[in-house]
Order: structure tokens, then C-alpha cells, then sequence
């Protein structure tokens, strides 16, 4: 037989998303804007409606990624994402416990339309 706790010694519950420090992520999100038409743009994005990232992001030299390291339960997921501008994005990814993925949004405009691209990778993200 079992012991219960007492209902008023509640256990704290992790969040099932939320932001560590990088040696300890199972994702590391970059986000960036990449558009020199929208020199500062809004960008939020959401992982299973949990808001991980919410800021205005500025192109300056198209060199400035902004790392979002997160920890994830394994298993699948979803991400969303917007801008200011109007473009979204929607993707599903998986984690596994114990392996680190590499993530990025980036911002782009072209012709005149707002776009969110995607890139999910096992590898660590090399900026050129």
C-alpha cells in the first residue's frame, strides 16, 4: 500500500515549454529578421500555445540571430509564428530527450510580401 501526499502539499509542475540556458535545451530557437523593406518588424511565436517569443527584431546588418533555448517534453510538436506584417507560419517538429535540435525563423519580404521560413536541423546552426 501507498502512502498519498496531502492535498496541500501541492508538487510544483514544470512547464511543458519553457526558456533554460542552452547546455540544457532541447531546442534552440533563432529567430531573425532578415528583411531590409521592414527594417524592424514584430515577431511572436508560440510552441504548443506557449509564447516563447514576443519582440521587435531589427535587420541591421542581416547578422543578428537571437537564441531562444527551450526545454520541450519529447515528443511531437507545434510551433506558430507572426509578424507585425502579416506573415505566419505553422509547423510541426518532435524532440527527443537527451537531443538537442536546431531551429530557425527567420523574417523575409519580397515583393512587397511579408514571409516566415522554417528550418529545423539536428546540427548546431552555422551563420554565415
Amino acid at each position: 500500500m501507498y502512502a498519498r501526499e496531502p492535498a496541500n502539499r501541492r508538487r510544483p509542475v514544470a512547464a511543458a515549454v519553457r526558456p533554460v540556458d542552452k547546455a540544457d535545451a532541447d531546442l534552440v530557437l533563432y529567430v531573425s529578421n532578415q528583411s531590409f523593406d521592414d527594417e524592424e518588424v514584430r515577431l511572436t511565436a508560440t510552441i504548443d500555445g506557449v509564447t516563447v517569443v514576443d519582440g521587435d527584431f531589427h535587420v541591421e546588418d542581416q547578422h543578428n540571430w537571437v537564441s531562444f533555448p527551450l526545454t520541450l517534453s519529447s515528443g511531437g510538436h507545434e510551433i506558430t509564428a507572426e509578424s507585425e506584417s502579416g506573415a505566419t507560419l505553422r509547423e510541426s517538429f518532435e524532440v527527443r530527450r537527451g537531443k538537442t535540435r536546431y531551429a530557425v525563423i527567420d523574417h523575409w519580404t519580397e515583393d512587397g510580401s511579408p514571409d516566415l521560413t522554417w528550418r529545423f536541423q539536428r546540427e548546431p546552426v552555422v551563420f554565415a
